[in-house]
């Protein structure tokens, strides 16, 4: 007895200092390397070996004893309908307990023969458990001819809920170590996010994100806005897909809103019917992830990213959602500015562009005409015995006239045209890309204006209109042109339009 109780002391003591001696490397495959190589010496086996579960496979990280190699070259499954799961690390594994396996008295041809080729014999497979979850095996191969002692399989039973624990803390290190990394290098990129000026340079920089930090190698951002259309944007490898792409990607979110969660679980590619699907397996993308960007609660955009790589973005959802976030920041933050300016560039009364929101569009026009050469008209309009109303209706009666002038200009100009007022009853247009010699120019402004005033008895319209840039191209210089020949149009009689050089057209 006392033999035996001694035979286990020295054992506790050999595995002791074999743990003992893992602790001086820092890299984790070299330590469970020298652990497995150290247990192979001390229980005189053939082959001591750590299998890790990936997906349904148990794939060799660390093999050590003189049939390494043979080790090496072992993968099973977890599965028991497929003959590398039904050896004893898959049946290990699966069970949750310790697996004797004796090829000689097995019937598994597929094994027994494997065996015989290496001179195996007998093999033992522990499970290795943390926190109730399995993530792979250890075992252990003697030489034919020999057995599993008792004091094998008892010590390889001490090791493997130790061995279990150092792997798992070392794993979550790396997670860790790996979340700081990532969280490291998005702060550094996402710093432009909020420098951005517009939702344009928003996804243009969430594209590049996504590829240059995140390593991704495709993908597209969709924001939504209440007051305009959706927008997209392709990038990496999808980049040039907008136009084919962009209609059909818009209508399948339309029938299946992201709901839920920021993020969704990474997902494989599968082949399935369509478009987007042949142009995903064109370009070979294996796995990708989705997400949302979210405003005031509200959802106010999606993406999806994809990879080359199988798993690529199973450890990267942290990071993703960070980013997620932040783009929702800076997002929020584009409208809140953009509401900002607009309510200090807006009319309060009709909702129309003010004398600064006015001058904003101007300045653009001025710019893109010096670039491109293109011509603009500046129309300065007066409503003719307006104050007639408000004396004899009251004040209310004339705010509802100016609205209903405001929603009939609103409606009349182009997308890229700008309808504003000015104050009291002045009110202006901007007409791009127009001169007064563009055709049909002006039988147009004048059936616009005509409608005006055949549309509300005792009201009359007259205009000055001023060209850039033969009457200026600043603000001031323009609207004194236009102010000049609208005060000539109702010297003149009112209710018509004055036109540079002197032309002046009766409404």
């Amino acid at each position: 007895m006392g033999t035996r109780e001694s035979h286990h002391g020295d054992d506790m003591e050999k595995l002791a200092r074999v743990l003992q001696g893992m602790i001086g490397f820092g890299n984790s495959r070299v330590r469970l390397q020298y652990m497995v190589d150290q247990m192979a010496a001390l229980l005189g086996v053939a082959l001591v070996g750590i299998w890790m579960e990936e997906k349904t496979d148990l794939i060799p990280v660390a093999v050590g004893g003189r049939a390494a190699d043979y080790g090496r070259a072992l993968v099973f499954s977890t599965r028991e309908d497929v003959p590398g799961g039904q050896g004893p690390s898959g049946r290990a594994f699966r069970e949750r307990r310790t697996v004797l396996y004796d090829p000689l008295r097995e019937s598994d041809r597929h094994w027994r023969e494997l065996r015989e080729r290496h001179v195996l014999g007998t093999s033992l497979a522990v499970p290795l458990v943390y926190e109730h979850q399995v993530f792979g095996v250890i075992g252990l191969y003697v030489t034919r001819g020999k057995s599993i002692q008792p004091r094998m399989r008892h010590m390889m039973e001490i090791l493997a809920p130790v061995l279990s624990m150092m792997i798992k803390d070392q794993r979550d290190r790396m997670l860790l170590e790996e979340r700081s990394k990532g969280l490291s290098t998005l702060i550094s990129a996402i710093q432009v996010l909020g420098r951005v000026q517009s939702e344009e340079e928003l996804m243009i920089e969430f594209g590049d994100i996504a590829i240059q930090v995140l390593g991704a190698n495709g993908g597209y951002i969709i924001l939504y806005d209440k007051e305009e259309r959706p927008s997209l944007k392709m990038f990496g490898l999808l980049t040039g897909y907008e136009e084919e792409l962009g209609p059909l990607l818009m209508r399948l979110i339309r029938m299946n809103p992201p709901r839920g969660d920021w993020l969704s679980e990474p997902f494989s590619y599968r082949k399935r019917r369509g478009r987007y699907r042949d142009i995903l397996e064109q370009l070979q993308f294996r796995s990708g992830i989705s997400g949302q960007l979210r405003v005031d609660g509200q959802l106010a955009g999606v993406f999806t990213l994809w990879s080359y790589e199988p798993d690529f973005f199973n450890n990267k959802q942290y990071v993703l959602r960070a980013l997620a976030e932040e783009v929702s920041t800076a997002l929020e933050l584009l409208r809140v500015r953009r509401r900002l300016i607009a309510g200090a560039q807006t009319d309060p009364l009709t909702g129309l562009a003010n004398r600064t929101g006015l001058q904003e569009r101007l300045d653009e026009l001025v710019a893109e005409g010096r670039r491109y050469t293109w011509p603009f008209l500046f129309v300065l309009l007066d409503l003719d015995h307006f104050k007639q109303i408000n004396d004899t209706q009251g004040h209310p009666e004339g705010d509802r006239l100016l609205r209903v002038v405001a929603d009939h200009l609103r409606r009349a100009v182009r997308p890229f045209d700008v309808a504003s007022r000015l104050g009291g009853d002045e009110f202006a247009l901007l007409l791009a890309r127009c001169s007064p010699q563009t055709e049909g120019i002006q039988k147009r402004l004048a059936a616009l204006l005509g409608e005006l005033s055949r549309a509300f008895e005792g009201l009359g319209v007259s205009a000055g209109v001023a060209a850039f840039p033969d009457d200026g191209d600043e603000f001031r210089e323009l609207y004194r042109a236009a102010d000049q020949r609208l005060y000539e149009a109702k010297r003149r009689g009112r209710g018509q339009i004055a036109w540079p050089d002197e032309v002046f057209q009766p409404l």
